[in-house]
């Protein structure tokens, strides 16, 4: 859990920061950093190597310093197995594989639910739990894959990243595989009851009415009538279909549920559930940035989402989470393909747009290597873009050609990452 002290602000050396610290001002301006938030908490070894890397000192807020302490062991949580890791290249196609049988699946289970028919619980856990052995295999290969959307899918195709989302998060949370499963089987079936909803309401692209929205919330309800029926689904995903719009502070729906009475497990696919609406395109919102996302998780928790959870689920998907649309400090822009376990702010990158704004063939970079442009300074992500910027979508044919990329490849060479900060002052004496 997250304690917060009363001390006061002051200013640290960067070899001294310590991992609770919150950075409230940096010696730069912050547009020169490639930090998304001006003020955040060190919660990490690689949250404060990123910070001295790019600064000699900053400015400690003590009055939001944060106590890390790990969460009580709940059920479902535990020690996960191993697995070795796969190279992005290989596992993409599985995980492709498996993408296109859960969505299908999804569809399936929709088309059933519309007809009065029972759904085919067996296939779901099927599914997910191939999915859930492809994310240990390589996680950055099935969350690529949950950024591919389809507008006219979205509620199918919202539940399925939920899911794999979900898993990916409950394991960096340490949750044990049979826990897991449950997560996954919860998101794919969170939003099952808007299957009931009036589809001209669900869809439509203007503001919603009082009544209209109301009608929206019936959604909750709904599915959580239709997954009681099925008993051989676990207990869970029942109550996160009924309670993924509840809020910490009494005030969500449908029954005002206080923070004590919301699940662990509900806690954190309504964290997912939000992430990935407000980064999404729909008919009725365009996509936004991840930062923007980020921004109202923060703003929301305590009210809305489980505090502890919104920073350990930024702590997980990273600054730059894997399909994102980023533009480097040359101006070109490209799509993160696969985040560094340790080196947060230096992920992989496919290149799709040049410093001119025109398409132009993938060139793929791994910024937590010796990499440079023409001038020989480090490449570094300057911004995030929402999925659509410049013409480019995570649907585009361009980025689906990706997958097929024999130089993709070129990525999973796994040695040992250098020490650029020292490399970069060795060079410059």
């Amino acid at each position: 859990m997250y304690e917060t002290t009363r001390l006061k602000r002051r200013q640290v050396d960067v070899s001294q920061l310590e991992i609770g610290m919150y950075v409230c001002e940096v010696d730069r301006p912050w547009r020169e950093t490639p930090f998304l938030f001006q003020g955040f908490p060190l919660l990490t070894v690689q949250d404060i190597r990123a910070v001295q890397d790019c600064c000699q000192y900053v400015f400690i807020d003590e009055f939001q310093r944060v106590k890390v302490s790990l969460k009580p062991e709940v059920a479902g949580l535990g020690a996960t197995d191993s697995h070795k890791r796969a190279p992005l290249s290989r596992e993409m196609q599985q995980a492709r594989r498996n993408r296109e049988k859960s969505s299908a699946l999804i569809k399936d289970v929709f088309f059933d639910v519309q007809l009065g028919r029972g759904i085919n619980t067996a296939a779901c856990r099927e599914v997910v739990s191939e999915n859930l052995q492809s994310l240990l295999r390589n996680e950055s290969a099935m969350l690529w894959l949950t950024r591919m959307k389809s507008q006219d899918e979205y509620t199918s195709q919202h539940c399925l990243s939920v899911s794999i989302m979900a898993m990916g998060f409950g394991h960096h949370l340490g949750v044990a595989n049979a826990g897991l499963e449950q997560l996954g089987i919860s998101g794919l079936l969170h939003d099952v009851g808007k299957i009931k909803i009036d589809p001209q309401v669900l869809n439509k692209p203007g503001k919603l009415t009082a009544e209209e929205f109301e009608h929206i919330k019936q959604h909750a309800s709904l599915g959580y009538k239709l997954l009681l029926s099925h008993r051989d689904l676990p207990s869970i995903a029942v109550d996160v279909a009924h309670g993924h719009h509840e809020r910490l502070d009494g005030l969500g729906y449908p029954r005002g549920l206080e923070a004590t009475q919301i699940p662990y497990f509900t806690r954190i696919i309504s964290i997912i559930d939000c992430f990935d609406a407000i980064t999404s395109n729909r008919v009725y919102d365009r996509a936004r940035t991840v930062k923007d996302a980020f921004k109202v998780l923060m703003d929301c928790r305590e009210t809305h989402f489980d505090a502890e959870l919104v920073m350990r689920f930024i702590e997980w998907l990273g600054i730059f989470p894997v399909g994102t649309l980023v533009e480097l400090h040359t101006g070109e822009v490209g799509l993160v393909l696969e985040k560094h376990p340790k080196l947060q702010l230096r992920p992989k990158v496919a290149v799709l747009i040049d410093r001119d704004g025109k398409r132009c063939s993938p060139r793929f970079l791994d910024l937590s290597k010796i990499c440079t442009d023409e001038q020989s300074q480090p490449y570094r992500i300057t911004a995030c873009l929402p999925d659509g910027a410049l013409g480019l979508s995570m649907c585009d044919p361009q980025v689906q050609a990706l997958l097929d990329n024999r130089e993709l490849a070129s990525l999973d060479d796994e040695e040992e990452v250098p020490d650029l900060l020292a490399h970069w002052q060795r060079h410059s004496e």
